[in-house]
């Protein structure tokens, strides 16, 4: 079970990844030392998965943002169900993020395009000649707060 010490120390991690277990003691006011022991405790019990890097969108060219909620229909052959399908859209470059939902949407796909053309082509050419996509409905991202 997880204790405050633990939170402060994946809360400062969370932040920047790339802090030194010095520099995170310092933020945290925990000792060095057992900063280093917890956060190899974290990895080992596999709260900490991986680090990774939260990059400028904008510097890298994709201006343009949208969730694309899609409606999945029955289909007789293949063995692709909800979770396969997700997990294949995931791997497209464009797509940020798939999840399965509950409700009258089955699954929620968040994309970063260079432009309108290639979300165009994104989901003429690609998403609606997947077996099993039955409805799109893609909403344009004008603002976005916090971590995206």
């Amino acid at each position: 079970m997880l204790d405050e010490k633990d939170m402060e120390i994946l809360r400062a991690l969370k932040k920047n990844s790339k802090n030194s277990v010095n520099k995170l003691a310092k933020l945290t006011g925990i000792p060095p030392a057992t900063v280093h022991h917890r956060i190899k405790k974290l990895e080992k019990d596999k709260v900490i998965q991986r680090y990774t890097i939260d990059t400028n969108d904008k510097k890298l060219g994709y201006s343009l943002h949208a969730y694309i909620f899609i409606t999945v229909q029955p289909w007789g052959k293949g063995d692709l169900d909800q979770r396969n399908l997700a997990d294949k859209l995931a791997n497209h470059e464009l797509v940020q993020n798939a999840a399965v939902l509950a409700g009258d949407v089955d699954l929620i796909l968040k994309i970063h395009t260079k432009s309108m053309d290639e979300l165009n082509n994104f989901i003429l050419d690609y998403l609606r000649n997947i077996e099993g996509i039955g409805k799109t409905k893609t909403l344009m991202v004008m603002h976005s707060a916090g971590t995206t």
